[in-house]
């Protein structure tokens, strides 16, 4: 290639010193700023550029900025703007810009956005780019007529930007004219890294030469600005780590890093403190603080496995080391969304909240108090207010000059004028007089050293017009000094105490009226009760007489029955000669009439003797096997003519009784024969068992049937003389109505008692209760004890 304006001179060989003590003398410079003016320099005497430039490509700010000059006058030192150009908008990324939409001004270097720029194309291609006009920018380097850019690549990093193809670099140049020169030798698994730009054009084989020390030079120059801004952010880091530290430090919260086995990383001075043992410490500083590691990390595994660190506040119960006193703290964990080593880190801060639950205690203390204060108070007034409007007199309170303050509706009605129009002209004068009376009393009693007062005064009804007397009690009530502060009065209304005075009067008079015709119709009724008693001892007399008389006409009323029942009875068996069917059947009517004659005349005999205690008991042990054999022997012919089972029941340990054996088996037939009658089907039970009950020790004797049974309202009834609830039984198989009541009698005179269960239409149960012995009766008639003895 010839030279020319734009071209250098061919003599211009490449001289550049051994390549390897080149790059040795780069990695040796002191910065990237320094290792940069040394390649240049380098460079431009080895190529003999009169100015060359170096462009590096800024990661961050996605921009191609100027970061040295060589050759250029005045020195870049001296220049007025800075060399760097801060400008990112591009394909990948946008650059700042002023308010005119330009760059930001004061800096140069080429923005990544502009994609038809030579030297971006010639950085991101990472292959040389030659062209014979001058460049638009950046403004330094305007001045080059013609220019030979050479890319600089660095080491590969992750998120750099994709390199081009060829292809793609000659279809972004075509506009502009420059000139793509392709490498002997490329280096793909590089990145951009910048771009050398000299002034002139190289010739082809000096470019090549150049190009591939530019190559070698730049991960040289990558890993210094590697190394610079590690060391920037190194500083800035630490830098933040000294103002992160100090400012945790100074917080007067414990600040806590523990790792995922509650382990402790870091911690501020106040969480050392509470958790951190020095040298030195006493037995009971470090024990304090064992218990507190203790409860923090027991705190940590319960807060992450109940509901994780970042659920929120809980509340831990910490020891100071120094005081001994309980502390109480608010905890705040949370993921700190970095890693401490292998594991999860987590933040936790603690709040000392224990003077402020202290004082929260206190405060709802306080306003409890106050609340219940409020609510006495409330309900004081309240009971107050009830009282007042409950009372039936009128109550009113004045002050210390005699106004009305309180009073209940009672008083209301006489001491207020109320709203305009509501009263009358006479009530007003009415009110107005009875405040006039009221307020001059009230006065001249706080003009008193009296601490009460009692005075009657007349006022005026004023819905009625009239008068009405009170007495009015007074009170004062006094301040802790003894100064009358108001006054308490009550009117109590005298009418009603004077009508309860006539009215008293009058039931005086009354009372004595009706003494005086009580005394009367007393000594009326002692005149009737002595007639009375006198009718009723006749009475007894008259009856005693009857029983007596029945008692001594025994024999004459049952002799001629049995006669009768004799008489039938020989001409039945043929003694006085052969009867016809007729005769015998008239004959058997007239024995059993005679025979249901003779059993009516011996219940009514029995209860007149019972009655008349002409009734003899004869004391004799008795078997009740025997008894009630004997009964059943009596009582079975008529059961089985009705189909009927009959069972009897006696419990081998039923003891010997002292009783009447003769009562004691018209009882028993009396039950039985009852029983029969009103039983068709089924059968009839008796049985026998001991009863043991100190006082009441003896036996019961039980007689069920399955009959007709009775209903809960006859249960009484039954034992009433000449009663029987069945009428059609009456009718059926006769009877006085005396049996039940017979046998109640006689066993009153046994000493025993008779019962009775029953479920109508399912039978009865009547039960006998006797003694182990007659009790000795006073009622016992002289007759009756020697018949006994």
């Amino acid at each position: 290639m010839t030279a020319g304006p734009n071209v250098m001179p061919a003599a211009a060989a490449f001289d550049a010193r051994p390549r390897d003590g080149l790059l040795s003398a780069l990695a040796e410079a002191p910065d990237y700023a320094a290792a940069a003016a040394f390649l240049l320099a380098e460079l431009a005497s080895s190529t003999g550029a009169r100015r060359c430039a170096l462009l590096r490509f800024d990661p961050v700010a996605e921009e191609l900025a100027l970061v040295a000059l060589h050759g250029f006058s005045p020195a870049p030192d001296e220049r007025a703007e800075p060399l760097y150009h801060t400008l990112a908008d591009s394909a990948l990324g946008f650059a700042p810009r002023d308010s005119d939409g330009g760059r930001e001004s004061g800096r140069e270097g080429v923005a990544l956005w502009e994609r038809a720029h030579p030297l971006i194309v010639s950085a991101l291609a990472l292959t040389p780019v030659v062209g014979t006009t001058p460049l638009a920018s950046p403004p330094s380097l305007a001045g080059f007529a013609s220019w030979t850019a050479l890319p600089m690549p660095q080491p590969h990093y992750r998120g750099a930007p994709a390199l081009w193809s060829d292809a793609h670099a000659r279809e972004v140049l075509a506009p502009s004219g420059a000139r793509l020169v392709p490498l002997a030798e490329r280096r793909f698994s590089s990145a951009p890294g910048g771009v050398v730009a000299f002034e002139g054009v190289l010739d082809d084989a000096m470019l090549q030469e150049v190009a591939s020390l530019v190559m070698l030079a730049g991960p040289v120059l990558g890993r210094l600005a590697a190394l610079e801004t590690a060391e920037r952010t190194a500083d800035r880091v630490g830098q933040e780590r000294d103002r992160l530290t100090l400012m945790i430090d100074s917080l007067p919260d414990p600040v806590v890093i523990t790792n995922a086995a509650n382990d402790i990383v870091l911690q501020n001075k106040r969480a050392l403190h509470l958790l951190a043992v020095n040298e030195g410490d006493s037995p009971g500083r470090r024990r304090a603080v064992e218990l507190n590691n203790l409860l923090f990390t027991s705190f940590l595994s319960k807060a992450v496995m109940s509901a994780g660190p970042d659920s929120g506040a809980r509340e831990l119960n910490l020891v100071d080391p120094d005081e001994g006193d309980d502390l109480l703290f608010e905890v705040l964990a949370h993921p700190i969304g970095e890693r401490v080593g292998p594991e999860d880190a987590f933040l936790s801060v603690l709040r000392d909240v224990t003077d402020l639950r202290r004082a929260t205690r206190e405060l709802e203390w306080q306003v409890q108090r106050v609340r219940q204060a409020e609510v006495k108070a409330t309900s004081e007034r309240d009971r107050l207010n009830l009282i007042l409007e409950n009372v039936a007199d009128p109550i009113l309170v004045t002050d210390d000059q005699s106004n009305i303050i309180l009073m209940n509706d009672q008083a209301e009605g006489l001491f207020q004028v109320g709203e305009a129009g509501t009263r009358s002209r006479r009530e007003l004068i009415a009110v107005r007089g009875n405040d006039t009376k009221f307020t001059s009393f009230i006065s001249d009693f706080m003009l008193q050293e009296d601490r009460a007062r009692r005075e009657q005064m007349s006022l005026l009804v004023p819905s009625s017009g009239q008068e009405l007397p009170v007495e009015v009690v007074s009170g004062k009530i006094t301040n802790e000094r003894g100064e009358p502060i108001a006054i308490v009065s009550v009117l109590h209304d005298l009418t009603k105490q004077a009508e309860n005075e006539r009215l008293y009067e009058t039931l005086k008079q009354l009372n004595a009226q009706l003494e005086e015709r009580v005394r009367a119709a007393v000594a009326d009724l002692a005149e009737q009760n002595a007639r009375l008693q006198w009718q009723s001892h006749e009475v007894e007399r008259a009856n005693r007489l009857k029983s007596e008389f029945l008692a001594s006409m025994s024999h004459e009323l049952r002799t001629p029955i049995n006669a009768l029942l004799g008489y039938a009875s020989l001409m039945l068996e043929g003694v006085f000669g052969p009867i016809t069917d007729d005769q015998r059947e008239a004959m058997e009517r007239s024995r059993a009439a005679a025979d249901h004659l003779l059993t009516l005349v011996n219940d009514i005999l029995d209860l007149a003797k019972i009655e008349a205690g002409k009734m003899p008991l004869i004391r004799e042990s008795v078997a009740l096997d025997e008894v009630i054999t004997e009964v059943s022997q009596q009582i079975e012919p008529l059961v089985r003519k009705k189909a009927l089972a009959y069972e009897i029941g006696i419990a081998p340990e039923c003891p010997v009784i002292e009783t009447d054996r003769t009562k004691l088996k018209q009882v028993l037939l009396n039950l039985l024969s009852n029983a029969m009658k009103f039983t068709n089907r089924g059968g009839i039970t008796v049985t026998a068992v001991p009863e043991r009950g100190g006082e009441r020790a003896g036996v019961r004797i039980d007689v069920t049937d399955t009959g007709i049974g009775i209903e809960e309202k006859n249960l009484t009834v039954i034992w009433e003389d000449f009663r029987q609830i069945d009428q059609s039984r009456t009718r059926e198989f006769g009877g006085t109505g005396l049996g039940l009541s017979i046998t109640r009698r006689l066993l009153d005179r046994l000493g025993g008692a008779v019962s009775v269960r029953s479920v109508f239409g399912q039978g009865s149960t009547f039960s006998v209760h006797l003694p182990l012995a007659i009790p000795p009766s006073p009622d016992l008639t002289d007759e009756e004890t020697a018949t006994a003895a």
